[in-house]
């Protein structure tokens, strides 16, 4: 039928930067580089979404995930550790809500360093291990 051009795929990603700038797509289907003024909107963006993600994301172990991955068996035994232990006690609840505040900020300098990977793995690892080893016991 009389249409002669290819359709072609919008990332998610492209969507949702289109919602703030109108032209984005147009604009990168020409090429054109974006000027310093939007990349450090874009950044302003980012940074906003990535706290709303956090908010959202009470359900995951930052540390963990960073570390193992989102389903991996260690983050969720965490995860399960976190629901029916510490969130039972108010010292356990406190300690969740400081995590939280903390964590984040933790996997983003382990991104950027990952001596730092290393040393959270290794207390993780011993974290898990005592779990399992309580969990042997009851």
């Amino acid at each position: 039928m009389g249409n002669s051009r290819k359709s072609k795929w919008v990332s998610a990603s492209d969507v949702g930067r289109a919602s703030y700038c109108p032209h984005y797509l147009e604009l990168k289907e020409k090429g054109t580089k974006p000027s310093q003024q939007s990349l450090k909107a874009r950044a302003k963006g980012e940074v906003s979404h990535e706290a709303l993600n956090r908010q959202a994301e009470d359900s995951r172990c930052f540390v963990a995930t960073h570390l193992y991955g989102i389903d991996h068996p260690n983050t969720c035994l965490l995860r399960k550790y976190r629901d029916q232990k510490l969130a039972s006690h108010t010292t356990g609840r406190v300690f969740i809500s400081v995590y939280y505040a903390i964590s984040p900020y933790l996997v983003i300098a382990a991104r950027k360093l990952p001596l730092i990977s290393k040393f959270m793995r290794y207390f993780v690892d011993c974290k898990i291990r005592h779990i399992q080893e309580r969990c042997e016991d009851d």
